[in-house]
């Protein structure tokens, strides 16, 4: 389980590198939730994946407009939810979620749990890493 209140202040502290960062280049470390800080579910693990593959730069775990979202890049407002069944069952309160977050200027990409699995393990052809893929191309998110 997170401790939601160690991450909102991890990424306080390094609020400025992020967003001194171009939105296609890391601004902290990629690999620093690694060591414990942020436990992915395995639907976030999946995704984190295709991330990597893909060259993308988001932040798991990322606070804003109140909530935690699943991925986010700060410098360009977009943010990625996985949605598992379990956790995504109101879709009143996932559009209020994300009319909130729109509001704040962000754009949000939703995509399955199932979606996410899919292609797990496979080097192309994922319905996840196309996904990223495309919102990474869409805007200018893929590291040079």
């Amino acid at each position: 389980m997170n401790n939601f209140e160690a991450i909102a202040s991890f990424y306080k502290l390094m609020n400025t590198p992020i967003m001194d960062a171009k939105k296609n280049e890391w601004g902290i470390d990629p690999y620093e939730w690694d060591r414990g800080l942020i436990q992915m579910t395995p639907i976030e693990s999946w995704l984190w994946h295709d991330i990597r593959a893909v060259d993308a730069v988001f932040y798991p775990q990322y606070p804003v407009a109140g909530f935690f979202v699943d991925f986010a890049n700060p410098r360009a407002k977009v943010a990625i939810e996985c949605d598992g069944a379990e956790f995504h069952q109101d879709k009143a309160k996932d559009a209020a979620r994300d009319k909130k977050l729109t509001d704040a200027g962000w754009t949000v990409y939703r995509i399955s749990g199932k979606d996410c699995r899919d292609g797990v393990g496979s080097d192309s052809g994922s319905v996840a890493r196309a996904f990223i893929s495309s919102i990474a191309n869409n805007h200018g998110l893929r590291r040079d």
